[in-house]
Protein backbone atom coordinates (compact mmCIF):
# COMPACT_ATOMS: atom_id res chain seq x y z
CA UNK A 1 0.00 0.00 0.00
CA UNK A 2 1.18 3.55 -0.80
CA UNK A 3 1.83 5.95 2.17
CA UNK A 4 2.15 9.02 1.56
CA UNK A 5 4.26 11.13 5.13
CA UNK A 6 3.34 14.93 5.48
CA UNK A 7 4.07 17.46 7.73
CA UNK A 8 1.27 19.70 9.01
CA UNK A 9 0.92 23.44 7.52
CA UNK A 10 -1.38 25.35 8.99
CA UNK A 11 -3.69 27.73 7.48
CA UNK A 12 -6.48 29.78 9.67
CA UNK A 13 -10.12 30.19 8.69
CA UNK A 14 -11.76 33.05 10.92
CA UNK A 15 -15.38 33.46 11.01
CA UNK A 16 -15.52 36.94 11.13
CA UNK A 17 -18.46 37.64 13.59
CA UNK A 18 -17.46 35.24 15.99
CA UNK A 19 -13.73 35.15 15.61
CA UNK A 20 -13.41 31.43 16.27
CA UNK A 21 -10.35 29.50 14.99
CA UNK A 22 -10.98 26.53 13.52
CA UNK A 23 -7.23 25.79 12.36
CA UNK A 24 -7.28 24.16 8.66
CA UNK A 25 -4.83 21.04 8.05
CA UNK A 26 -4.49 20.15 4.49
CA UNK A 27 -4.41 16.78 2.94
CA UNK A 28 -3.30 15.83 -0.30
CA UNK A 29 -7.04 14.05 -0.78
CA UNK A 30 -10.14 15.29 -1.40
CA UNK A 31 -12.14 12.12 -0.36
CA UNK A 32 -14.94 13.05 2.05
CA UNK A 33 -14.69 12.27 6.09
CA UNK A 34 -17.38 11.05 8.65
CA UNK A 35 -15.36 8.29 10.38
CA UNK A 36 -12.58 9.29 13.42
CA UNK A 37 -11.59 8.09 16.55
CA UNK A 38 -8.35 8.69 18.83
CA UNK A 39 -6.84 6.33 21.20
CA UNK A 40 -3.90 7.61 23.23
CA UNK A 41 -1.26 9.24 20.69
CA UNK A 42 -3.49 7.75 17.51
CA UNK A 43 -6.06 9.56 15.83
CA UNK A 44 -7.85 7.93 12.51
CA UNK A 45 -9.68 9.09 10.08
CA UNK A 46 -11.68 7.21 7.49
CA UNK A 47 -13.31 7.99 4.80
CA UNK A 48 -14.79 7.60 0.35
CA UNK A 49 -12.37 5.92 -1.95
CA UNK A 50 -11.30 3.59 1.02
CA UNK A 51 -9.01 6.39 2.14
CA UNK A 52 -7.46 6.46 5.47
CA UNK A 53 -5.64 9.12 7.26
CA UNK A 54 -3.40 8.53 10.92
CA UNK A 55 -2.28 10.09 12.87
CA UNK A 56 0.54 8.55 15.26
CA UNK A 57 1.96 11.71 17.73
CA UNK A 58 -1.27 13.32 18.29
CA UNK A 59 -2.10 15.15 14.77
CA UNK A 60 1.77 16.66 14.68
CA UNK A 61 2.26 14.77 11.23
CA UNK A 62 -0.18 12.80 9.64
CA UNK A 63 0.06 9.68 6.90
CA UNK A 64 -2.70 8.78 4.13
CA UNK A 65 -3.29 5.46 2.47
CA UNK A 66 -5.80 3.56 0.58
CA UNK A 67 -7.36 0.18 1.42
CA UNK A 68 -6.55 -1.68 -1.60
CA UNK A 69 -9.81 -3.66 -3.22
CA UNK A 70 -11.85 -0.65 -1.13
CA UNK A 71 -11.29 1.77 -4.07
CA UNK A 72 -14.77 2.45 -3.76
CA UNK A 73 -16.15 1.73 -0.28
CA UNK A 74 -17.16 4.14 2.25
CA UNK A 75 -15.74 3.71 6.38
CA UNK A 76 -18.39 5.52 7.97
CA UNK A 77 -17.22 4.51 11.46
CA UNK A 78 -14.09 3.09 13.15
CA UNK A 79 -12.73 1.29 16.35
CA UNK A 80 -9.11 1.93 17.31
CA UNK A 81 -8.79 -1.49 19.07
CA UNK A 82 -5.04 -0.61 20.35
CA UNK A 83 -1.68 0.75 19.57
CA UNK A 84 -1.29 -2.25 16.10
CA UNK A 85 -5.09 -2.99 15.56
CA UNK A 86 -7.96 -1.07 13.65
CA UNK A 87 -11.44 -1.44 12.37
CA UNK A 88 -12.84 0.26 9.63
CA UNK A 89 -16.54 0.06 9.11
CA UNK A 90 -17.88 0.16 5.16
CA UNK A 91 -21.15 1.84 5.31
CA UNK A 92 -23.01 0.51 1.58
CA UNK A 93 -25.69 -2.29 0.55
CA UNK A 94 -24.34 -5.05 1.34
CA UNK A 95 -25.51 -6.92 -2.15
CA UNK A 96 -23.59 -4.09 -3.79
CA UNK A 97 -20.39 -5.43 -1.69
CA UNK A 98 -20.45 -2.62 0.90
CA UNK A 99 -21.15 -3.38 3.83
CA UNK A 100 -17.41 -4.89 5.18
CA UNK A 101 -15.48 -4.84 8.41
CA UNK A 102 -12.04 -4.44 7.98
CA UNK A 103 -9.24 -4.75 10.17
CA UNK A 104 -5.14 -3.80 10.29
CA UNK A 105 -3.06 -5.32 12.90
CA UNK A 106 -0.15 -3.50 12.04
CA UNK A 107 -1.32 -0.06 11.96
CA UNK A 108 -2.70 0.26 9.06
CA UNK A 109 0.11 -1.14 6.52
CA UNK A 110 -2.03 -4.10 5.66
CA UNK A 111 -5.77 -4.89 5.89
CA UNK A 112 -8.44 -8.01 5.56
CA UNK A 113 -11.65 -8.04 6.01
CA UNK A 114 -12.68 -9.67 9.06
CA UNK A 115 -16.20 -9.45 8.90
CA UNK A 116 -18.84 -8.88 5.57
CA UNK A 117 -22.26 -9.29 4.31
CA UNK A 118 -23.25 -10.08 0.50
CA UNK A 119 -26.82 -10.14 0.05
CA UNK A 120 -30.05 -8.87 2.03
CA UNK A 121 -30.82 -5.54 3.44
CA UNK A 122 -27.56 -5.18 5.75
CA UNK A 123 -26.22 -1.33 5.73
CA UNK A 124 -23.68 -1.13 8.57
CA UNK A 125 -24.62 2.45 10.44
CA UNK A 126 -22.16 3.11 13.85
CA UNK A 127 -19.76 0.89 15.66
CA UNK A 128 -19.97 1.57 19.57
CA UNK A 129 -16.51 0.12 21.54
CA UNK A 130 -16.31 -0.49 25.03
CA UNK A 131 -12.14 -0.63 25.73
CA UNK A 132 -12.22 -2.01 29.29
CA UNK A 133 -14.41 -5.10 27.65
CA UNK A 134 -12.22 -5.19 24.62
CA UNK A 135 -15.40 -5.25 22.45
CA UNK A 136 -17.74 -3.78 20.13
CA UNK A 137 -21.16 -3.54 19.11
CA UNK A 138 -21.55 -2.97 15.21
CA UNK A 139 -25.27 -1.39 13.98
CA UNK A 140 -26.75 -2.55 10.62
CA UNK A 141 -30.13 -0.92 9.25
CA UNK A 142 -33.32 -3.06 9.82
CA UNK A 143 -34.38 -6.43 8.99
CA UNK A 144 -37.20 -8.78 9.72
CA UNK A 145 -38.30 -6.39 12.26
CA UNK A 146 -35.68 -5.24 14.05
CA UNK A 147 -31.89 -3.27 14.05
CA UNK A 148 -29.13 -6.18 13.77
CA UNK A 149 -26.65 -6.00 16.02
CA UNK A 150 -23.34 -7.55 16.00
CA UNK A 151 -20.53 -8.36 18.84
CA UNK A 152 -16.90 -7.74 17.73
CA UNK A 153 -14.60 -9.61 19.92
CA UNK A 154 -11.06 -8.20 19.51
CA UNK A 155 -9.11 -10.97 21.05
CA UNK A 156 -10.36 -14.00 19.44
CA UNK A 157 -11.29 -11.66 16.19
CA UNK A 158 -14.71 -12.72 15.90
CA UNK A 159 -18.09 -10.95 15.13
CA UNK A 160 -21.02 -12.54 15.70
CA UNK A 161 -24.85 -11.43 15.73
CA UNK A 162 -26.83 -10.69 18.76
CA UNK A 163 -29.87 -12.70 19.12
CA UNK A 164 -32.63 -10.01 19.80
CA UNK A 165 -35.79 -11.24 21.60
CA UNK A 166 -37.92 -8.48 21.82
CA UNK A 167 -38.03 -5.42 20.17
CA UNK A 168 -40.34 -2.39 19.66
CA UNK A 169 -42.36 -2.70 16.97
CA UNK A 170 -40.54 -0.48 13.49
CA UNK A 171 -42.05 2.49 12.40
CA UNK A 172 -42.22 2.57 8.60
CA UNK A 173 -38.71 3.23 6.46
CA UNK A 174 -37.85 4.04 10.24
CA UNK A 175 -33.68 3.39 10.18
CA UNK A 176 -30.56 4.90 11.45
CA UNK A 177 -28.66 7.34 10.03
CA UNK A 178 -24.82 6.79 9.41
CA UNK A 179 -23.87 10.31 8.99
CA UNK A 180 -21.26 9.99 11.49
CA UNK A 181 -21.32 7.16 13.13
CA UNK A 182 -22.55 8.11 16.16
CA UNK A 183 -26.70 6.83 16.19
CA UNK A 184 -25.09 4.35 18.95
CA UNK A 185 -23.97 4.80 22.51
CA UNK A 186 -22.89 2.09 25.04
CA UNK A 187 -22.66 3.91 28.30
CA UNK A 188 -23.63 2.30 31.98
CA UNK A 189 -24.40 -1.12 30.33
CA UNK A 190 -27.08 -0.09 27.98
CA UNK A 191 -27.19 -0.15 24.31
CA UNK A 192 -28.89 3.86 23.63
CA UNK A 193 -30.10 3.76 19.37
CA UNK A 194 -31.73 6.57 17.75
CA UNK A 195 -33.88 6.61 14.75
CA UNK A 196 -35.28 8.60 11.70
CA UNK A 197 -36.35 8.70 8.75
CA UNK A 198 -40.31 7.66 9.53
CA UNK A 199 -43.11 9.79 10.93
CA UNK A 200 -41.37 10.07 14.15
CA UNK A 201 -37.84 9.92 15.89
CA UNK A 202 -36.92 7.38 18.08
CA UNK A 203 -35.00 7.09 21.31
CA UNK A 204 -34.52 2.98 21.94
CA UNK A 205 -32.41 1.41 24.66
CA UNK A 206 -31.68 -1.77 25.66
CA UNK A 207 -33.07 -3.27 28.75
CA UNK A 208 -29.71 -4.80 30.16
CA UNK A 209 -26.26 -5.36 28.82
CA UNK A 210 -27.41 -8.46 27.35
CA UNK A 211 -28.40 -6.39 24.64
CA UNK A 212 -30.92 -9.32 23.75
CA UNK A 213 -34.24 -6.91 24.58
CA UNK A 214 -35.22 -2.76 24.10
CA UNK A 215 -37.80 -0.74 24.96
CA UNK A 216 -38.83 2.49 22.79
CA UNK A 217 -37.63 5.12 25.04
CA UNK A 218 -39.42 8.77 23.48
CA UNK A 219 -41.57 8.82 20.36
CA UNK A 220 -42.47 12.81 20.43
CA UNK A 221 -40.44 13.87 17.67
CA UNK A 222 -41.99 14.86 14.42
CA UNK A 223 -39.39 13.62 11.55
CA UNK A 224 -39.88 12.49 7.63
CA UNK A 225 -37.68 10.73 5.09
CA UNK A 226 -34.70 13.00 5.28
CA UNK A 227 -34.36 13.85 9.03
CA UNK A 228 -34.08 12.47 12.63
CA UNK A 229 -31.86 11.96 15.30
CA UNK A 230 -28.60 11.56 13.69
CA UNK A 231 -26.42 11.68 17.01
CA UNK A 232 -26.13 10.63 20.36
CA UNK A 233 -23.47 11.63 23.05
CA UNK A 234 -22.83 11.60 26.56
CA UNK A 235 -21.07 14.39 29.51
CA UNK A 236 -21.31 11.66 31.66
CA UNK A 237 -23.68 7.96 32.67
CA UNK A 238 -26.32 10.07 33.34
CA UNK A 239 -26.47 13.21 31.29
CA UNK A 240 -26.68 12.82 27.19
CA UNK A 241 -27.78 14.85 24.31
CA UNK A 242 -29.31 13.92 21.33
CA UNK A 243 -29.08 16.09 18.25
CA UNK A 244 -29.68 15.88 14.51
CA UNK A 245 -32.39 17.85 11.24
CA UNK A 246 -32.68 17.53 8.03
CA UNK A 247 -29.84 16.89 6.00
CA UNK A 248 -31.90 18.61 2.58
CA UNK A 249 -32.25 21.45 4.60
CA UNK A 250 -28.76 22.53 6.22
CA UNK A 251 -29.74 26.04 7.70
CA UNK A 252 -32.50 24.97 9.60
CA UNK A 253 -33.56 22.59 12.55
CA UNK A 254 -37.14 21.16 13.29
CA UNK A 255 -36.06 18.71 14.94
CA UNK A 256 -34.14 20.04 18.32
CA UNK A 257 -32.12 18.96 20.82
CA UNK A 258 -33.17 16.50 23.55
CA UNK A 259 -31.42 15.89 26.49
CA UNK A 260 -31.74 13.15 29.25
CA UNK A 261 -30.42 13.77 33.09
CA UNK A 262 -30.90 10.58 34.13
CA UNK A 263 -29.29 7.65 31.68
CA UNK A 264 -31.93 8.37 29.05
CA UNK A 265 -35.09 6.98 31.15
CA UNK A 266 -36.30 10.58 30.39
CA UNK A 267 -36.20 13.44 27.37
CA UNK A 268 -36.44 16.96 27.37
CA UNK A 269 -36.00 19.40 24.74
CA UNK A 270 -33.86 22.23 25.13
CA UNK A 271 -36.06 25.66 24.58
CA UNK A 272 -32.89 27.34 22.95
CA UNK A 273 -30.55 25.74 20.06
CA UNK A 274 -28.77 26.98 17.38
CA UNK A 275 -30.89 26.76 14.33
CA UNK A 276 -28.98 24.15 11.94
CA UNK A 277 -28.49 20.47 10.95
CA UNK A 278 -26.39 18.92 13.34
CA UNK A 279 -24.75 15.33 12.55
CA UNK A 280 -22.40 15.12 15.71
CA UNK A 281 -22.76 16.37 19.65
CA UNK A 282 -19.82 15.90 21.81
CA UNK A 283 -18.99 16.71 25.34
CA UNK A 284 -15.70 18.14 25.75
CA UNK A 285 -15.52 18.44 29.41
CA UNK A 286 -16.68 22.13 29.61
CA UNK A 287 -18.99 22.31 26.94
CA UNK A 288 -21.24 20.64 24.38
CA UNK A 289 -20.19 21.34 20.83
CA UNK A 290 -22.26 20.28 17.61
CA UNK A 291 -20.85 20.00 13.81
CA UNK A 292 -22.72 20.19 10.77
CA UNK A 293 -21.87 20.50 7.28
CA UNK A 294 -23.02 24.71 7.53
CA UNK A 295 -22.50 25.38 10.73
CA UNK A 296 -20.83 24.33 14.25
CA UNK A 297 -21.50 25.77 17.23
CA UNK A 298 -20.71 25.42 21.39
CA UNK A 299 -22.93 25.63 24.48
CA UNK A 300 -21.90 26.34 28.15
CA UNK A 301 -24.01 24.29 30.66
CA UNK A 302 -22.86 26.67 33.77
CA UNK A 303 -24.33 30.12 31.79
CA UNK A 304 -26.71 28.47 29.59
CA UNK A 305 -25.15 30.65 26.43
CA UNK A 306 -24.56 29.78 22.52
CA UNK A 307 -21.45 30.47 20.73
CA UNK A 308 -21.19 30.10 17.09
CA UNK A 309 -17.60 28.70 16.28
CA UNK A 310 -18.71 29.76 12.36
CA UNK A 311 -19.45 28.05 8.99
CA UNK A 312 -18.05 24.91 8.66
CA UNK A 313 -18.49 21.71 6.34
CA UNK A 314 -17.78 19.61 9.05
CA UNK A 315 -19.53 15.58 9.44
CA UNK A 316 -17.94 14.61 12.54
CA UNK A 317 -15.92 15.83 15.42
CA UNK A 318 -13.77 14.39 18.36
CA UNK A 319 -12.07 15.79 21.43
CA UNK A 320 -8.35 15.07 21.28
CA UNK A 321 -6.13 16.00 24.57
CA UNK A 322 -6.44 19.70 24.49
CA UNK A 323 -8.31 20.06 20.93
CA UNK A 324 -11.16 19.02 18.64
CA UNK A 325 -10.36 17.78 15.45
CA UNK A 326 -12.89 17.64 12.79
CA UNK A 327 -14.09 16.34 9.30
CA UNK A 328 -15.90 16.74 6.74
CA UNK A 329 -16.69 17.24 2.52
CA UNK A 330 -13.55 17.41 -0.18
CA UNK A 331 -10.82 16.39 2.52
CA UNK A 332 -11.66 18.45 5.30
CA UNK A 333 -9.85 18.36 8.38
CA UNK A 334 -9.39 21.13 11.24
CA UNK A 335 -8.96 21.78 14.38
CA UNK A 336 -9.81 24.32 17.10
CA UNK A 337 -8.27 24.21 21.30
CA UNK A 338 -10.20 24.24 24.22
CA UNK A 339 -8.42 27.63 25.39
CA UNK A 340 -10.13 28.83 22.57
CA UNK A 341 -13.37 28.26 23.28
CA UNK A 342 -12.82 29.54 26.73
CA UNK A 343 -11.46 32.86 24.93
CA UNK A 344 -14.76 33.20 23.05
CA UNK A 345 -17.36 32.13 25.56
CA UNK A 346 -15.04 34.99 27.99
CA UNK A 347 -15.36 37.24 25.16
CA UNK A 348 -19.47 36.90 24.73
CA UNK A 349 -19.56 37.95 28.67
Amino acid sequence: MKRRLFLLIFCLLVDLSTFAQWINIPLQTKASFRAIRSLKNDIWIGGTQGTVIHSRNGGITWQESQVPGAEKLDFRDLAIVGQQKVLLMSAGPADKGAAKLFISKDQGYSWSILFEKKSGPYFFDAIAWNHKKQEGIMLSDPMDGQFPLFKIKSQEEKVEEIKISSFPTLLQREAAFAASGSSLLWIHGKLNLVTGGSTHARILQSLDETFTQFQEMNQSTPADSSSGFFSIGARNKTNYWIVGGNYLRLNENNIGILESKDAGLTWKKLSDYPSFYMEKVIWTGKYWVVVGPSKSAAYAPKTKKWISLGETHFHNVILHKKHLYAVGTKGTLAKISLAELDRLFLSKK
